[in-house]
């Protein structure tokens, strides 16, 4: 570890600035490279891709995402601190679910409600990933998460030689606000699975015991460019062997416009023709309810599909998300 008074390079004793984040630093005379632990705890890396293999594929993701006219700007090769936290989470829960049944007599058609109870535990074994920086984000950083989910039991030892030329940075969090953090994911994530299963939930409790955690140093490619005068953003997965776009905003062309707009049209003259099919059903022996949703069906829906086409039609970026961004995986359970 670098202490205040070792701020100067191991090989040429050149003075070295540092931040108190600093993982990595280069000499600016000599181009040697060490590395430094602010926090206490020793990272581990992914491995990145050559710096001429990324290149080479930003370009051609540029070109394909901003068209032939699209010129790069800026791209960061940028490595990224992940902690990745390894518990087991315990969630009881207890609520109930509604499902809607129809009842018909006659010629009348009723609909009811029934309760049923959603009671249980979730028991599993998790990966948490927090990303280490406090007042910072990058974009795409829900997908680099899920990647840093997928890779970092394969994560090495740090070798500040194999990112020279990259931005590191440092995790501003410690250990144990990682672990806070995580543990809150986990949380978060089984009452997310509670209340897609459940109408309404009454308790919902979770307990973590934890397992390992370490900090991972994920290499990604930041870039901008622009196309038609507008800038947009590209992330790419930097790892060795898993070269990726993980996220893109791209230009909506002409011909994507007006594809929307004609498919729009359709779909609002076709709603408008279910008035007539509609139309006989009303004098059927329903209950209101139902006439009240068949009167409202066709200008309903009308207007979505016009929202919907007008917003494609008149849209100028659309935002292309190529990977999954979670921030937990489950291990076990």
């Amino acid at each position: 570890m670098l202490t205040e008074a070792a701020h100067r390079c191991q090989n040429c004793g050149a003075p070295i600035e540092l931040s108190p984040d600093t993982v990595v630093s280069v000499c600016s005379y000599c181009g040697h490279v060490e590395s430094s632990f602010p926090l206490g705890a020793s990272p581990l890396m992914v491995r990145p891709a050559r710096a001429q293999e990324l290149r080479d594929f930003v370009e051609r993701a540029v070109r394909k995402e901003g068209g032939k006219g699209a010129s790069i700007r800026d791209v960061r090769f940028v490595a990224v601190p992940v902690w990745v936290a390894e518990l087991r989470a315990r969630t009881r829960y207890n609520g109930y679910k509604v499902e809607h049944k129809t009842r018909s007599t006659g010629r009348r058609t009723t609909v009811y409600k029934v309760y049923y109870p959603v009671t249980g535990t979730l028991d599993e074994r998790l990966a948490v990933a927090v990303y280490g920086r406090k007042f910072e984000s990058i974009f795409g950083l829900g997908a680099v998460k899920w990647s840093a989910l997928t890779r970092y039991e394969a994560a090495g030892g740090l070798d500040p030689g194999a990112l020279r030329g990259w931005e590191v940075l440092g995790s501003e969090l410690t250990e144990e606000e990682a672990w806070k953090s995580a543990e809150v994911g986990a949380a978060d994530a089984h009452r997310s699975r509670v209340e897609s299963m459940a109408t309404k939930v009454f308790d919902c409790y979770t307990e973590t015991d934890r397992s390992s955690i370490r900090l991972v140093l994920y290499p990604v490619v930041e870039a901008r460019y622009e196309s038609r005068g507008k800038s947009y953003r590209l992330c790419v997965d930097g790892a060795e062997g898993g070269v990726k776009v993980l996220k893109a905003e791209a230009p909506v062309s002409l011909l994507r416009r007006a594809k929307w707009m004609l498919v729009g049209a359709g779909a609002v003259l076709a709603t408008a023709a279910l008035g007539p099919v509609i139309e006989p059903l009303l004098y059927e022996d329903v209950s209101l309810e139902a006439k009240l949703i068949l009167l409202a069906l066709p200008p309903g829906l009308a207007a979505l599909w016009g929202y919907l086409s007008a917003r494609s039609a008149t849209a100028i970026q659309r935002l292309k998300r190529l990977s999954k961004e979670e921030d937990v995986r489950v291990l076990e359970g």
